[in-house]
């Protein structure tokens, strides 16, 4: 166990640590500054953008196409399709970390129920992994969480190198 290097680090509590973690999550990250890292951070937002959209446009292609006949499944790749789109417009407009932590956490989330769905069946729906659109959706929603969060971590270095206002 290590020691507080610190009184005041001793003495900071639950809700001071968490008022810190919210400035980070919600707080512009300022890179223009890291030269390269700007263009890297910029570079990696906008593959998250599209491939936030991506995600959305298939869940609204696969519900278009007859998913929105399956009873309880159906309706969710509507919501998937409306959500996709949705945060890519946030992390497009809104470009702070906890857009792209929650990007991230919807595709790990879409990713988690196709693996359900193909292993053991979701809501009594078993997918076929010969099914439109399965295998790639699998590589570019791997791509998209991996990208979504490193783009989250260099936004966090950005909003941490902030000084306080």
């Amino acid at each position: 166990m290590t020691k507080p290097t610190s009184t005041t680090e001793a003495t900071v509590g639950l809700p001071e640590r968490l008022s810190r973690l919210l400035r980070v999550l919600v707080g512009r990250p300022e890179l223009r500054q890291r030269g390269s890292m700007f263009a890297v951070a910029l570079v990696l937002r906008l593959a998250g953008v599209a491939l936030l959209g991506w995600v959305g446009y298939v869940h609204w292609l696969l519900w278009h196409l007859g998913y929105q006949h399956i009873s309880v499944d159906g309706p969710f790749f509507l919501i998937d399709a409306i959500a996709g789109v949705v945060l890519a417009v946030v992390l497009l407009v809104w470009p702070r970390p906890l857009a792209g932590l929650l990007g991230a956490g919807f595709v790990a989330s879409t990713i988690a129920a196709l693996l359900i769905s193909l292993s053991v069946g979701l809501f009594g729906f078993r997918e076929s992994i010969s099914a439109s659109y399965v295998v790639l959706a699998l590589v570019l929603e791997s791509i998209a969480v991996v990208i979504l969060l490193a783009w989250m971590a260099i936004a966090v270095t950005g909003v941490a190198r902030r000084p306080n206002r």
